[in-house]
């Protein structure tokens, strides 16, 4: 069993639970088109992808979504429909990220944007008594800041350089098995979490807790 030094894990369905069904249904009472063509769990419209890239302002992104919308939608409906995704925050997750993080080198590693950033950390100040959500690790690398997003081989080799990781201590954690399979190209022990609610099975599987 190799040895872990460094933990790396994604967000959404691994940290917080999401619904992309509950941003959509949002979304399609704001519609002027089935959003369902616009974002969903397996695909997403270019201006998404731009957005988690941070190549457009969060301005940027709610006027560009204002096409597909009603006449009239304000920035705070589309806002509000956005942050819709993220629909639970689990304590024992965060009770679990403060253990490993005195144990581990941990870090955050997400596909994400400037509303969601606002949104978990405002989240992390009111509910878990922190100053941001990154708190709960030594560094929260976010694709909006970095410029790249998962599956790009570039947002991992960034992390690994910046942290001066070596890739086969390294343990990473995702829902995508397109982002896992990109890790694991670069030697990283990557891991897809299929069911949210199994992070402390897999963790005690490979014997990062016990």
């Amino acid at each position: 069993m190799t040895k872990f030094k460094n933990l790396i894990f994604d967000i959404g369905d691994v940290i917080i639970d999401i619904d992309y069904l509950v941003t959509i249904d949002e979304f399609q009472k704001l519609a002027a088109v089935d959003f369902t063509e616009i974002v969903s769990y397996s695909k997403q419209h270019h201006i998404f992808d731009l957005f988690e890239m941070g190549k457009i302002t969060a301005q940027g992104f709610r006027n560009e979504l204002k096409k597909f919308l009603k006449t009239g939608v304000s920035d705070d409906e589309i806002t509000y429909a956005w942050n819709a995704i993220l629909i639970h925050y689990p304590e024992q997750k965060f009770a679990l990220l403060n253990e490993l993080k005195s144990k581990y080198n941990t870090y955050a590693l997400s596909n994400i944007n400037e509303i969601h950033v606002e949104a978990i950390n405002a989240k992390a100040r009111e509910m878990l008594g922190v100053n941001k959500f990154g708190d709960f690790f030594h560094r929260a690398y976010y694709s909006n800041e970095i410029g790249f997003r998962k599956p790009d081989k570039e947002i991992y080799e960034f992390v690994l350089a910046k942290e001066n990781l070596n890739a086969h201590e390294t343990f990473f954690v995702d829902d995508k098995l397109e982002n896992v399979e990109a890790a694991k190209q670069l030697g990283i022990h990557a891991y897809q979490l299929k069911d949210r609610n199994k992070l402390n099975e897999l963790l005690l599987d490979l014997r990062i807790i016990s």
